[in-house]
C-alpha cells in the first residue's frame, strides 16, 4: 500500500497534540497505517488510494473535531517528498536541522525575491521552498510565515534531518 506524509502546521505551544491520541483520533476517522514522528505533526500513514487533498482534508477535521484546533494540513506521497528531497540543493548540507524545507499548500503565483542582506539562501521549486540557514534558524527573519505572506500560499517547514526520516518512514 502506498504511503502519504500529512504535515500539520502549527502544533505545539497552545495547540500542542498528544501523538498517541492523534494517531488514535485518526485511526478513528478511518486512515490506516497511523504513525507519527516527533511532537511536531508529522503523520505517516497509508493512503488507501484516496489524494493528498482528501486526506489533507480528513485529517484537519479529525484535529479540528477532536482537540477544538482548526490547523492547516499539508499532505505529500511518499513519492512526492523523496521527489522534494532529491531537488534541494541544500539537502547535503553538513548541518541538516539548519537546512528546511517549506511545504505549500499550492504552487505560488508570486516569485521568490529575497531582501537584500540576508544570509539565508532560498530557492521556490514548485510547491517546496528550500531555505539554507548559515548563521541557524532561530535568529533569522526567513520563517515559514515570511515565505507564506510574500507567495500568498500556506505552509509548514521541516529540516532536512525530519524529511529524511519521514522518506525512511514512509517508504
Amino acid at each position: 500500500m502506498s504511503r502519504s506524509v500529512a504535515l500539520i502546521r502549527g502544533v505545539g505551544g497552545p495547540t500542542a497534540l498528544k501523538m498517541a491520541a492523534l494517531r488514535e483520533v485518526l485511526a478513528s476517522a478511518g486512515l490506516g497505517g497511523v504513525e507519527t514522528l516527533q511532537v511536531a505533526g508529522n503523520v505517516v500513514l497509508d493512503n488507501a488510494g484516496r489524494s493528498p487533498a482528501d486526506i489533507a482534508s480528513v485529517v484537519r477535521e479529525a484535529v479540528r473535531g477532536a482537540f477544538g484546533f482548526d490547523l492547516p494540513v499539508i499532505v505529500r506521497t511518499h513519492a512526492e517528498l523523496a521527489g522534494s528531497r532529491a531537488r534541494n540543493p541544500y539537502a547535503d548540507a553538513p548541518e541538516g536541522r539548519w537546512v528546511q524545507t517549506v511545504f505549500l499548500d499550492a504552487r505560488p503565483a508570486a516569485r521568490l525575491e529575497l531582501p537584500d542582506g540576508v544570509p539565508e539562501e532560498a530557492v521556490l521549486d514548485g510547491r517546496e521552498v528550500f531555505v539554507r540557514y548559515p548563521e541557524g534558524i532561530g535568529g533569522s527573519k526567513l520563517q515559514a510565515g515570511w515565505f507564506e505572506k510574500r507567495l500568498g500560499v500556506t505552509g509548514t517547514a521541516r529540516n532536512a534531518n525530519t524529511v529524511a526520516k519521514l522518506i525512511a518512514m514512509s517508504a
